[in-house]
C-alpha cells in the first residue's frame, strides 16, 4: 500500500506540473491571438489613412473614374470600417471565442486594466471617427462622396491612430507581463516538481530499492545454500510482508535441510523424535510428540519416547492397555485419526488412558498416526502429536504431520532393524509432504515480486525483481531435486538403443548453448536395458553440467561403445573445462557435494542413483590433458 502510495503521489505531482504547463501554454497562445488582433487593428487603420491620402491627391475627374473608384476605393473603406468595428467590438464585449485556436475556447482571458482604458478611449475615438465619416460620405448610399471622405481620413486620422497605437502598446505590454508570470510560474512549478520527484524517489530508494536488494542478497544466500540466514524486515508493508515469507521460507528450508542431514547420519528414534518436537514444533504446531510402541501380543501400549514443549520426558514411558482404545482403532484402520474434543472423548471414554493422560498435560487436538506393517514396519506402533490449541492440528499441519510421521518410521525402523528400502520409501513421504509444505511460502514470495514488479517503473528495481523472481525458481528446483533424490523411483526397463535418446538431448541442448556438442558412435547397434525416462534424465542432467562446465564454444563429446563379447555399453562425456582436483572426485556424487557456487549438490547424486537402479556403475575422471569424463558403464544385453 505504501508503495501504492507513492506512486500515486509521483503520478499526481507530474500530472499537475504537466497540466500546468499545458494550461500556461494555451494561455500563452491565446495572449499571442489578441496581440495579433491588435496588430491587425493598427494595421487596418494605417492602411485607412494611406488610401485616403492616396485618393485625396488622386480625386477622379469624370465620370468613369468615379465609378471606379467607387467599386474599388469605397469598398476598400467599407470593409476596413467593419473589420475594424468587428476587433474593436470583439475588445469591449471580451467574447474572444471566435478568434481562438481550436482546444482554447475554454480560457477567457483577463485584460489588464489598462488594456481595458485604451480599448475604451480607442472605441470612443473610432466611434467619433466613423460618424465623421458617414457624415462625410453622406446620405446617399449610391453616390457616396469619396473625395470628402477621402479628406476627412486624411486630415482627421492623427487622434485615431494615437489611441490605435496606444491599445496595440497596451495589449503588448500585458501580453509581455502574462509571459513574464508564466516564465516565473513554470519555474517554480518545475523546481517543486523536481523537489518532490527526487524526495519521492528517495522515499522509494529508502522504502523500496534498498530493502529490494538486501532481500535480493539474501536469496542468493539461500539458494547458495545458506538457510540459516534470515532479512531484515525493512521497508514499506509489500516488502516486509515479501521479507517476512522469506524469512518462513528460509526457517523452513533450514529445519527440512536439518532433518535431511540428520537422516543421512541415521539418527535413532530419541533423536529425530526430539528434533521435531523441539526444533520443528513450531512449523508442526504440536506441544506434545510421541512414539507408542505395541507389544507382540496386541495387548498393550508403551510411550517410548515423547517430548513437550521442546523438553524430553524420560519418565513418562508409561504402559497402557491396548483393547478397546483410540490407539487399537487407527491400528486397525491403518488411516490417521483426527481427535478434536479431547476432553469430552476422554471424559466419555473411560478405557481411553493415553487421551486422557494429554487431556491433563493441558492438550485439546491430537493426531493419531499409525505405523504398521503397511508402512514396511514389522513392529506396530502409533504416532502421537497434540496440540494446546483447538483445531491446531487441523487444514495443512494435519498433511504435513502425516508425511512427518512416515520419517519417524524410518528412524523407528532403524532401532527396529526395518528395511533400507523401507526407509528410503518413508524418507521420500516425508519430503514429499514438506516440499508441497514449503511451496506455498515459495508461491507467496513468487507472487510478491511479481506483483511488486507490475507495479515498478524504475528499471534498476525490476532488474533487482528479475534477480529475485530468478532465485525463488532456483529455490523450485532445489526442492524438486531433494523430492526426486529421496522419494522412491519407479522404474519400467526394456530393451532399447540409447542413441536416438542421446541424439534427441543432445539437439535440445544445441538450441540452448553456443557449444559444439557431437556424438561419436560404433557402427554396430548398442543395445541395453533401460528406462527411456530415467536415462533422458540422465543424459539431460550430465549434458547440462558439461555445457556449464566447459568454456563458451568448446567442444562437448559423447562417444558410445561397447565391449568385444557385448556385456557392457559405456556412454562417455567429455568437457574441456576447468579441471577438478582429484581429492575431490570422489565426493562429487554426494548429496548436496557441488563444486559450482549456485549448485543444489544434488545433480550427480540423482545420477548415480539412476545408473545404479539399471544396474549400471559411474565413473568420473579430470585431467589437465583431457578435462573431465564421466563414463556411464551399463550391462549389455546377450
Amino acid at each position: 500500500m505504501q508503495i501504492a502510495t507513492v506512486f500515486l503521489a509521483l503520478v499526481a505531482v507530474l500530472s499537475a506540473a504537466g497540466l500546468y504547463g499545458v494550461g500556461a501554454l494555451q494561455r500563452q497562445l491565446t495572449h499571442d491571438v489578441l496581440v495579433d488582433m491588435a496588430g491587425r487593428l493598427e494595421l487596418m487603420v494605417e492602411r485607412m489613412h494611406a488610401q485616403g491620402m492616396n485618393y485625396a491627391r488622386n480625386a477622379p475627374r469624370d465620370h468613369s473614374s468615379y465609378s471606379r473608384d467607387l467599386e474599388l476605393y469605397y469598398q476598400d473603406l467599407i470593409s476596413d470600417v467593419a473589420a475594424v468595428d468587428a476587433v474593436v467590438q470583439t475588445f469591449m464585449s471580451g467574447d474572444f471565442k471566435a478568434a481562438m485556436p481550436e482546444g482554447s475556447h475554454w480560457l477567457r482571458p483577463r485584460l489588464s486594466a489598462e488594456v481595458l482604458e485604451s480599448i475604451a478611449d480607442l472605441e470612443d475615438h473610432w466611434d467619433r471617427w466613423r460618424d465623421s465619416l458617414s457624415a462625410a460620405l453622406g446620405d446617399t448610399p449610391d453616390r457616396p462622396r469619396l473625395e470628402q471622405a477621402a479628406a476627412h481620413v486624411s486630415e482627421g486620422h492623427a487622434d485615431l491612430v494615437a489611441a490605435t497605437r496606444h491599445f496595440a502598446s497596451a495589449v503588448r505590454a500585458w501580453r509581455d507581463r502574462g509571459y513574464r508570470i508564466m516564465t516565473r510560474g513554470v519555474i517554480g512549478i518545475a523546481v517543486l516538481t523536481l523537489t518532490l520527484v527526487l524526495a519521492l524517489l528517495g522515499l522509494l530508494l529508502w522504502k523500496v530499492l534498498t530493502p529490494l536488494r538486501t532481500a535480493t542478497v539474501g536469496f542468493q544466500r539461500v539458494a547458495d545454500g545458506d538457510f540459516g540466514y534470515r532479512l531484515p524486515v525493512l521497508g514499506a508493508t509489500e516488502i516486509q510482508h515479501l521479507t517476512g515469507s522469506f524469512n518462513r521460507l528460509s526457517e523452513r528450508l533450514d529445519l527440512f535441510y536439518q532433518l535431511m542431514s540428520g537422516l543421512q547420519q541415521g539418527q535413532d528414534l530419541d533423536d529425530l523424535v526430539g528434533l521435531l518436537g523441539s526444533r520443528f514444533a513450531g512449523l508442526l504446531g504440536c506441544d506434545w510428540i510421541g512414539v507408542v510402541l505395541i507389544d507382540d501380543a496386541r495387548a498393550s501400549a508403551r510411550v517410548e519416547t515423547s517430548w513437550l514443549d521442546g523438553a524430553p520426558l524420560p519418565k513418562d514411558r508409561r504402559l497402557y492397555r491396548l483393547q478397546g482404545t483410540l490407539l487399537e482403532q487407527v491400528l486397525a484402520d491403518e488411516h490417521p485419526l483426527h481427535v478434536q474434543q479431547m476432553a469430552e472423548t476422554a471424559r466419555d471414554n473411560p478405557a481411553y488412558e493415553l487421551l486422557r493422560h494429554l487431556v491433563a498435560l493441558g492438550m485439546r487436538d491430537a493426531l493419531f498416526l499409525p505405523i504398521t506393517p503397511r508402512t514396511q514396519s514389522p513392529v506396530p506402533a502409533v504416532v502421537v502429536f497434540a496440540s494446546r490449541e483447538a483445531d491446531g492440528l487441523s487444514g495443512a499441519r494435519r498433511g504435513l504431520l502425516h508425511n512427518s510421521a512416515q520419517m519417524l518410521v524410518q528412524a523407528f525402523g532403524r532401532t527396529a532393524r526395518f528395511a533400507e528400502q523401507g526407509r528410503l520409501a518413508a524418507i521420500g513421504e516425508l519430503v514429499s509432504g514438506i516440499v508441497h509444505e514449503l511451496r506455498t511460502p515459495l508461491t507467496t514470495v513468487s507472487m510478491a515480486l511479481a506483483h511488486v514488479e507490475g507495479r515498478e517503473t524504475d528499471p534498476r528495481a525490476k532488474r533487482r525483481l528479475a534477480l529475485g523472481m530468478r532465485e525463488c525458481e532456483r529455490m523450485r528446483r532445489l526442492l524438486e531435486e531433494m523430492l526426486l533424490y529421496a522419494k522412491p523411483l519407479s522404474f519400467e526397463p526394456r530393451a532399447l538403443d540409447p542413441r536416438p535418446l542421446l541424439t534427441e538431448v543432445i539437439g535440445e541442448a544445441r538450441e540452448r548453448w553456443e557449444h559444439v556438442i557431437e556424438i561419436e558412435t560404433e557402427t554396430h547397434r548398442p543395445e541395453i536395458l533401460g528406462d527411456p525416462d530415467r536415462l533422458r534424465q540422465i543424459f539431460v542432467n550430465l549434458t547440462e553440467n558439461a555445457c556449464e562446465a566447459a568454456p563458451e564454444g568448446a567442444e562437448i563429446t559423447w562417444r558410445i561403445d561397447t565391449d568385444r563379447k557385448g556385456q557392457e555399453t559405456r556412454l562417455r562425456i567429455q568437457n574441456p573445462g576447468e579441471t577438478i582436483p582429484e581429492h575431490l572426485l570422489p565426493r562429487l556424487t554426494q548429496p548436496f557435494f557441488s563444486t559450482k557456487s549456485g549448485g543444489t549438490g544434488l545433480g550427480l547424486a540423482i545420477v548415480q542413483r539412476l545408473v545404479e537402479l539399471h544396474g549400471g556403475r559411474l565413473v568420473i575422471r579430470s585431467t589437465a590433458q583431457e578435462g573431465t569424463c564421466v563414463e556411464l558403464y551399463f550391462p549389455g544385453l546377450v
